[in-house]
């Protein structure tokens, strides 16, 4: 413990008579312990936030949408429409395919909503009384429609969370009347705060109406354009998916060399789409992170030779005086430990203070993973351990007469 007191108080001396070398090998290694914190728990935060979408987007459940769709940075995009999609489709595949809980058939499109000069452009869904229980969302005040009022298409709806404050401006919407494009309608509930599913749709600035009432009265059409299909279990999804595939093709009369047009999408298509740019990001961090560790292992090799150098006649008259070769060897190996481990803990002051920060921001799951956390501090250790070896062999293999000589 005396050595080891002893070696800490010249590597305190030789910091201080060295600033820039040491500040530099310093954040070489704080950089990269900074970015390895910074991009395995952002990417695992947003692994974690792409489950919880995921859940949102209802238990065991695949969306069928019209046409070709695909999923750029997590909105949807049609790529190609199609008229093909229709209520006997959504009925045939809950008659004829197993594991099938639910068939929800459902016409969503586009519309300015008006009230009292407000005007909120927002997506209306037309859909059955089951979509509720399908989509896992709940009414939190008046009701969703019933039966009755799909069977007769009654110019009713219920709001998602954020479309009264929008439009009624905090008084209660309930029995209010609203302007879908030019039809007005009753409100009669509003739903419970969701927020965004994993197919990048803000369910609260959604608008539900019986599905007549927008097939008919909103859009005059007598088609559809998605069908949400629950399955029993997690596991009989990608086997639901391929008979749906062949159901539809067959149904819609498409030949051997047509393309589909239709789009299926379950929650692991959709989370496989983000976790791809996910698994990018953590690689390219890590990528950076180890060059980092690099670019501070070769700063720390560097400044321990010059150090050697310039410390000749000090291990001379050390190794004079009785100090063993073991004794430069600790000294040096000390030093350049030292100075990663204080490039590890400003780096892993920094990275926790970012990732914070970003939580605070975006909104993000807060994950600090603790593991991660020590093994990178650790790895930024073991560069400055393993960038010191060759100094302190080469400090420690100075002869004492020839390091005399030069004095």
């Amino acid at each position: 413990m005396r050595k080891i007191k002893e070696n800490l108080k010249v590597i305190f001396r030789l910091m201080r008579e060295y600033k820039l070398r040491s500040a530099l090998s310093i954040l070489g290694i704080a950089f990269g312990t900074f970015a390895l914190i910074v991009m395995i728990s952002i990417s695992l935060s947003m692994r974690e936030k792409s489950r919880l979408e995921a859940e949102k987007l209802g238990k065991n459940v695949i969306v069928i949408k019209s046409g070709l769709v695909r999923v750029f940075r997590k909105r949807q995009r049609t790529i190609s429409s199609a008229t093909t999609l229709k209520i006997r489709d959504a009925k045939l595949i809950k008659q004829q395919i197993p594991y099938i809980l639910k068939s929800i058939p459902a016409f969503t499109i586009t519309y300015p909503v008006r009230n009292k000069g407000i005007t909120v452009r927002t997506t209306i869904i037309g859909t059955t009384v089951e979509y509720p229980e399908v989509r896992s969302i709940q009414v939190e005040e008046g009701r969703f429609f019933t039966k009755k009022e799909e069977k007769t298409a009654e110019k009713v709806v219920v709001l998602g969370a954020k479309i009264p404050e929008k439009l009624f401006k905090g008084e209660n919407p309930i029995g209010k009347f609203l302007l879908v494009f030019r039809v007005p309608v009753k409100v009669i509930g509003v739903m419970e705060e969701k927020g965004v599913d994993i197919s990048g749709t803000d369910q609260d600035m959604l608008i539900y109406t019986p599905l007549k009432t927008a097939m008919r009265r909103l859009a005059n059409v007598d088609y559809i354009n998605t069908i949400f299909v629950q399955v029993d279990k997690k596991e009989n999804i990608p086997f639901v998916k391929r008979q749906i595939r062949f159901l539809l093709r067959k149904l819609h009369k498409l030949r051997p060399e047509d393309r589909d047009d239709f789009t299926i999408l379950t929650p692991d298509d959709l989370m496989r789409m983000q976790t791809q740019a996910v698994r990018i990001f953590t690689i390219l961090g890590v990528v950076t992170a180890l060059i980092s560790f690099l670019i501070g292992g070769i700063g720390i090799l560097s400044i321990m030779i010059l150090i050697v150098n310039e410390r000749i006649t000090e291990i001379g008259i050390r190794r004079a005086v009785g100090a063993k070769k073991s004794d430069i060897l600790l000294q040096f190996i000390l030093e350049s430990g030292f100075i990663s481990i204080v490039g590890g803990i400003v780096g892993f002051i920094l990275g926790i203070g970012l990732i914070s920060t970003i939580y605070a921001i975006s909104g993000l799951p807060k994950i600090y993973p603790s593991e991660y956390i020590l093994l990178s501090i650790l790895v930024s250790i073991i560069t400055g351990f393993i960038a010191g070896i060759y100094p302190a062999f080469r400090a420690s293999n100075i002869k004492p007469i020839e390091a005399l000589r030069s004095i």
